[in-house]
This record gives C-alpha cells, sequence and structure tokens, in this order.
C-alpha cells in the first residue's frame, strides 16, 4: 500500500510537467549560436552577429557561419532588430570575440554580459573584420 502511495505522489507531482511541458527547453535546431558580435559605433549604431553552424561530413564536422545584422539608436534597439530578424532564439553564451570601432568597449561587454571575449578594436569595417575572424 505504502509503494502505491508513493507512485501516486510521484505522479502527482510530475503531472503539471508532462501537462504543461518545460517552457526553457530549446531544441538545437532552434537556437542561433552566436560566436562572434561586431558594433560599429558612429550616428547609427550597428550590431553584428557570427552565427557558428556545425555541418557533419564524411571528413567529419566542419562549420560555416551566418550573418545577422542591426542597427538602431543604441545597443539594445539593435539587438532588437537582429531579434527579429532571426527565426531562432538567439543565444550570445558561447561567444569568443568582439570586432569594434568603437574607442571603448567596456559598455558593449556589460550590455551582453560577455566575459572571457578576445577583442578586435579596427578602424576597417567591422562586419569584414567580423567575418574574417574564426576563432
Amino acid at each position: 500500500m505504502k509503494i502505491i502511495k508513493t507512485i501516486l505522489l510521484i505522479f502527482i507531482l510530475l503531472l503539471p510537467v508532462i501537462i504543461f511541458g518545460n517552457k526553457d527547453y530549446v531544441e538545437l535546431n532552434d537556437l542561433a549560436i552566436m560566436r562572434g558580435i561586431g558594433v560599429s559605433c558612429g550616428k547609427d549604431t550597428g550590431l553584428f552577429f557570427q552565427e557558428i553552424i556545425p555541418t557533419k561530413g564524411d571528413g567529419g564536422i566542419s562549420y560555416q557561419y551566418d550573418y545577422y545584422q542591426g542597427d538602431g539608436d543604441n545597443l539594445k534597439d539593435a539587438y532588437h532588430k537582429v531579434k527579429i530578424k532571426t527565426k531562432k532564439k538567439v543565444y550570445l553564451s558561447k561567444i569568443k570575440f568582439l570586432v569594434t570601432n568603437c574607442s571603448k568597449s567596456n559598455f558593449i561587454l556589460k550590455e551582453f554580459n560577455l566575459k572571457n571575449v578576445k577583442i578586435y578594436h579596427v578602424n576597417q569595417d567591422v562586419l569584414e573584420k567580423l567575418k574574417e575572424t574564426k576563432l
């Protein structure tokens, strides 16, 4: 009798998870895993993301890259435009480098909560340097 009560209790506790599911769960195919970020300062803030797309082939795993771009009056506006353009959930935890032409980059690191990233300060086109960089 005690075993039946325990099984019933476990079932009742798991019932909401079964009915409503886990809202934080996202399929890997529905994630845009960003590898690099570029920020262009000027009249409008330009924001660029480099998405890494692993593909499995006969020779092993190779990587392709896709790029997203957004611009706005500030980083939040530009980021919002990027999120609208992609149909996937933007995943920023795997960002390895930052390319920028801004004189200071601390505000970018704070805005996106970036840690342990390599920072490139460039005088050339930010998107061009982002496409060249493959860490």
